[in-house]
């Protein structure tokens, strides 16, 4: 896997572009550190990738997507997630931990929403009967980017979204002032509604205590 990860540290480098580099340092709050590789520049490194490496990918992503989490430049984190969707089918039970720590460690939106409707929501697809046991942990947790991912997990699901679940995640942080809390609740209820308008629009009637921002968001499609 080392000659893996040197192509992949190859690749990246060689199309990095300093001036883009401080551009989306700035844009994540100078948070992380880049080396200037834009999205589409990337997600052609990642399908030559896959392409000529899939089954090494396959077969090591795990400690693969490890030591891409703790590179230094955030590219390195956004090949790991571009990754994460093609190997989301990989996952077993234990893998739970690693979903964790990832949304726990260099938390911002732009890693957590790709973890949390991709790996969090394929992994409870797929192993529905931890549902009850880690979601709540996630929304009573202190950690706020694992209450946005209790709230947005579904994002996916479509028709089949839990909305009682959805609501008591987004009823247990009504009197938040958290921006990326507010945002979510709106963001999964917008969502929900393309499939369940009157349902969507019954919630925030009921409860016009929730954030201007939730509402707004909430709102948009009904």
């Amino acid at each position: 896997m080392n000659d893996l990860l040197k192509l992949i540290d190859e690749e990246l480098r060689a199309i990095a572009d300093p001036e883009k580099a401080q551009w989306m340092k700035e844009y994540l709050k100078n948070q992380f550190d880049f080396i200037g590789v834009a999205s589409p520049e990337r997600k052609i490194i990642v399908r030559f990738l896959w392409k000529e490496y899939k089954n090494e990918i396959v077969k090591n992503w795990r400690e693969l997507y490890q030591i891409l989490w703790d590179a230094e430049a955030r590219e390195y984190q956004y090949v790991a997630m571009d990754l994460m969707t093609k190997t989301k089918r990989e996952l077993q039970k234990e893998d739970l931990v690693l979903i964790e720590h990832w949304i726990c460690q260099k938390s911002w939106w732009d890693t957590v929403d790709s973890l949390a409707s991709n790996m969090a929501g394929k992994y409870f697809e797929k192993f529905q009967n931890q549902i009850e046991h880690i979601i709540p942990e996630w929304m009573f947790s202190k950690n706020m980017w694992l209450n946005r991912s209790a709230i947005i997990f579904q994002l996916k699901y479509k028709e089949k979204t839990d909305f009682e679940l959805m609501k008591e995640n987004i009823l247990h942080h009504i009197d938040s002032k958290e921006f990326f809390i507010n945002k979510a609740s709106g963001w999964a209820l917008r969502q929900y509604s393309k499939f369940n308008p009157h349902a969507v629009r019954e919630f925030i009637h009921e409860h016009p205590e929730l954030s201007v921002l939730t509402i707004r968001e909430g709102s948009k499609y009904i």
